[in-house]
Order: structure tokens, then C-alpha cells, then sequence
């Protein structure tokens, strides 16, 4: 059964991929250069949206309470209008962000 350790879990993991995705620069940084950093705004919309998941999951929630949450939220990332005008960069935060929530709601 799925529970609130298993988000904080998946949430480092995406924190993880990211850090390895951006090296030593920071995304402050890497945002102020212009170019665009799409591997990168994927882990960090997953790691975004897990943490959206775990602050709102109440503090005894399990299984089919966690992935119904998922689902919602999943939902809502897919319906959300990104800032940036649609940028790839963008695009990709949101696509990350509702590939996680989508994980967590298959579980």
C-alpha cells in the first residue's frame, strides 16, 4: 500500500534526476542564459508536483487516498496554463509534473 513515505521517496528521486540533469549551474542561472533547459524543467516540474501531492495529502493517508489525490492533481497540472506562453521549457515542467502524479495514480 502506498503511503506518505513512499511520495517523500519518489520526490528525492525526482529532486536527484534533476540535480544531475543541471550539473553545477543553478536554475536561476541557467534561466537567465536564454537557451532552453527542457530536460532539466522536467525534473523540476516532477519534483514540483510530488511536492504539491505530499502537501496536500493528509498525514494518514494511504493507498487509494493517495492515488485518487494523484489523479485529481494529474488533472489539474494537464488543465493548468503555464507562464512563459507555452515555451518548451514550460511544456516540459507540466509534462514531468503529470507523468509523476500519473505514476502515483497508477500505483
Amino acid at each position: 500500500m502506498l503511503v506518505r513515505d513512499d511520495l517523500r521517496a519518489l520526490r528525492g528521486s525526482a529532486a536527484v534526476a534533476w540535480s544531475e540533469t543541471m550539473g553545477d549551474a543553478t536554475p536561476c542561472a541557467l534561466a537567465k542564459d536564454g537557451r532552453s533547459h527542457p530536460a532539466g524543467k522536467f525534473h523540476e516540474g516532477r519534483t514540483a508536483a510530488l511536492g504539491e501531492l505530499l502537501r496536500a495529502c493528509p498525514a494518514d493517508a494511504a493507498g487509494e487516498g493517495i492515488t485518487a489525490l494523484a489523479a485529481s492533481l494529474a488533472d489539474e497540472w494537464a488543465a493548468r496554463v503555464m507562464p512563459g506562453g507555452g515555451s518548451r521549457d514550460w511544456e516540459s515542467y507540466r509534462a514531468g509534473g503529470v507523468e509523476a502524479l500519473c505514476v502515483v495514480a497508477a500505483s
